[in-house]
């Protein structure tokens, strides 16, 4: 990805996060409506709000390439409302340098400890993915309640695609459009670590031609640093799963995480999974 594709992504990042802003909330409360054409704040509004020219912030929304301080930095976050995770998403659009140098091509395979970790968690369903959301480990009840990756090619290994792409994933998950709002942010976070990788906008043009529903995600901009949005799950043979997710990053520099879903242990999700579980166990054992 080149500076000048990094650079029209922050004005992209910075447009969409001042239409999303009223005067009120801003605290321009004597601002006239009855001329605005415009929905959210204006570029002057922004510009005088966080204490710097409308010319020098015209050309940062244009993409347009300028040294922009931390101080800037910090004016633009407060006046925008911008939030944690949006907030470091600037930054590490802003300043390339602040993100690590570990690329690796070469995704190191999940080690063999690893997929030991997965297999000792019969009734937790856990998989591995990388920081393109790709599952490259799973253990059993994994497959069973988010379906098979067993036979999938690369592409549909990738939780991005599958929950836009596959059909049974919009019926079997409750709350469809929270929980893929809520992983597109947390894509769109490592896309930011990794905007250099041709990889990432190959992937994005394919989901953006694929989906209107990424689109319209990805237009709307959505930033998170942790995908950890709850599963509620009417599974076709387990019935009702609440899962709660947990993401743990692998320490060793490969970019790894390990996602680890626990049941509700008030509502029989813990039961209804146990069950699917002794199933998954009883079909594999059988093709032994």
């Amino acid at each position: 990805m080149s500076e000048e594709q990094r650079r029209l992504e922050i004005g992209q990042f910075l447009r969409s996060r001042r239409l999303r802003l009223t005067p009120q909330s801003a605290g321009l409360q004597h601002a006239d409506f009855t001329r605005r054409r415009t929905k959210g704040l204006r570029r002057e509004e922004v510009a005088a709000l966080a204490g710097i020219s409308l010319p020098w912030y015209t050309s940062l929304e244009q993409g347009r390439d300028i040294n922009v301080s931390d101080q800037v930095l910090d004016s633009l976050a407060r006046v925008l409302r911008l939030n944690g995770d949006e907030r470091k998403h600037l930054y590490l659009l802003a300043s390339p340098s602040r993100i690590a140098n570990n690329r690796n091509d070469d995704q190191p395979a999940v080690s063999d400890s690893l997929k030991y970790l997965l297999d000792q968690m019969p009734l937790c369903p856990a998989y591995i993915s990388d920081g393109k959301m790709n599952v490259l480990a799973w253990n059993q009840l994994a497959a069973s309640v988010f379906g098979s990756f067993e036979t999938a090619d690369s592409r549909e290994r990738n939780m991005i695609w599958r929950m836009f792409m596959l059909p049974s994933y919009r019926t079997m998950f409750i709350g469809w459009e929270d929980l893929a709002g809520s992983l597109l942010g947390h894509f769109r976070a490592m896309y930011t670590r990794h905007i250099e990788d041709p990889w990432y906008a190959e992937f994005i043009n394919e989901m953006t031609e694929g989906s209107t529903e990424f689109a319209a995600m990805w237009e709307n901009y959505i930033v998170g640093c942790k995908s950890q949005h709850p599963r509620v799950i009417a599974h076709p043979r387990a019935g009702l799963l609440n899962l709660s997710t947990h993401l743990f990053p692998v320490q060793n520099s490969s970019c790894q995480f390990l996602s680890v879903f626990t049941p509700d242990l008030q509502d029989g999700s813990a039961g209804r999974l146990a069950i699917l579980a002794e199933e998954s166990l009883s079909k594999q054992t059988a093709t032994v």
